[in-house]
């Protein structure tokens, strides 16, 4: 759950609005009976915005204001047309926390997306002009040592153990093992690897933020159910997304991740 055990989360209005939401929903909602779904709730009610599909029953519009820079003004933005947000920086008050820029997980995600199709699909070119080799991923008969390899390539820097980018590249990673994952003949479009990114982007984001507060909860039920529930509110955050027929190439699924982020906050970026 998350990319750390030790991070209490980051300052400022959002991520503590974050914080009491999950904190809100662990005290108020009953222990889940095992093996009961209990009733999505109806269109028209729950959080603001969500226009279709079942509405989640906890509120990530914060994830999508800390993500974009659209809160309420306790860490400043960065660049990239409000798609790139940090803890800190230059013309705002620092927030502290991670130094996040959806920018770069939009890039990375969209380039190993775009590799991962590749090899599923056996297209040796696309793989080969990234600097993969099809037949040597092949003879890896790995997914796990494949997937790390796309990942590898997929970042254009080395791994810096810093908290924004471990969550960064367990995103990207995730990307990877659902396509690799997926039935030969259910191969993911590149519509559904922009949803899929931009779901896990908010997932994890979310879980960086609340999770000393989900693992503090001595229910062990409960601290699953929690993180289940922002899993699924994710998904539907990321529906909201228009979408149309997104190209396969890197570039133009990264571009659609950010532009999808972008687009959420122009929905969800209002206060609570």
């Amino acid at each position: 759950m998350g990319t750390s055990g030790a991070f209490g989360g980051s300052g400022g209005k959002d991520a503590k609005d974050l914080r009491d939401t999950i904190a809100d929903w662990l005290t108020d909602e009953p222990m889940p009976m095992p093996g009961g779904d209990r009733e999505a709730a109806p269109n028209g009610e729950g959080v603001p915005g969500v226009s279709a599909g079942p509405v989640p029953n906890v509120d990530l519009r914060p994830t999508i204001r800390i993500l974009t820079g659209r809160g309420s003004g306790d860490g400043p933005g960065g660049g990239g047309g409000g798609a790139s947000s940090s803890g800190s920086g230059s013309g705002g008050r620092s927030s502290g926390g991670a130094q996040r820029s959806v920018r770069s997980t939009s890039r990375a995600a969209g380039r190993a997306g775009a590799l991962a199709r590749a090899f599923v699909s056996g297209d040796r070119a696309a793989l080969e002009h990234a600097g993969l080799n099809y037949d040597e991923l092949l003879s890896l008969g790995d997914m796990v040592a494949v997937g790390t390899r796309i990942v590898e390539v997929a970042f254009e820097s080395q791994a810096d153990s810093t908290l924004a980018d471990d969550e960064s590249r367990e995103t990207v990673a995730e990307i990877v093992e659902w396509i690799l994952e997926a039935p030969a003949d259910q191969t993911p479009a590149p519509d559904d690897i922009v949803r899929r990114s931009i779901e896990l982007i908010i997932t994890n984001v979310t879980l960086t933020e609340v999770g000393e507060r989900i693992r503090a909860e001595s229910s062990r039920e409960k601290r699953r159910a929690a993180e289940q529930e922002i899993r699924d509110a994710a998904e539907v955050y990321a529906s909201q997304v228009s979408l149309t027929n997104t190209g396969a190439s890197g570039q133009e699924i990264s571009g659609a991740i950010e532009a999808g982020i972008r687009e959420l906050g122009q929905i969800f970026g209002g206060g609570k």
